[in-house]
């Protein structure tokens, strides 16, 4: 249960900054230029304790998912782990594509970014729930 919390504190801490940087920073431009399909400023913060829920929801299920079948392969496992949930995400952003009008180079763009920050907390996770003759007491 240790190992549980502390893997989802720092995926946590780190998916929220990555998010930060990713949306407020690097993809800031590309939000501006279609500003009929997002919330006004003041609207998404007041709605910003969704963000926090929804990120907290997916960083728990990535530590779950890991623990319950992956936990023991260190951090070339939890590298897999998040490729392979970033897989299912891209395919999602591509049904998102399909039915609303995302500009196309958001959706790579996002997936890039996701997939970056997938591998990242996959390795966190990993490291944490090293294989236990990797730990040191």
């Amino acid at each position: 249960m240790k190992r549980f919390i502390l893997a989802f504190i720092a995926a946590y801490i780190f998916i929220f900054f990555w998010g930060w940087l990713l949306n407020g920073v690097f993809f800031k431009d590309v939000y501006a230029q279609t500003p009929n399909l997002w919330r006004t400023q003041s609207e998404m913060l007041s709605l910003f304790h969704w963000i926090i829920i929804g990120q907290a929801l997916i960083v728990f299920a990535f530590v779950a998912i890991y623990a319950s079948g992956f936990a023991g392969g260190g951090v070339m496992a939890g590298i897999r782990l998040g490729i392979l949930l970033e897989i299912a995400a891209i395919g999602m952003r591509l049904g998102s594509y399909a039915v609303q009008p995302f500009p196309g180079k958001l959706i790579v763009y996002g997936s890039i970014g996701g997939l970056i920050e997938m591998i990242i907390v996959g390795a966190i996770v990993g490291a944490i729930y090293k294989p236990a003759a990797a730990r040191t007491s």
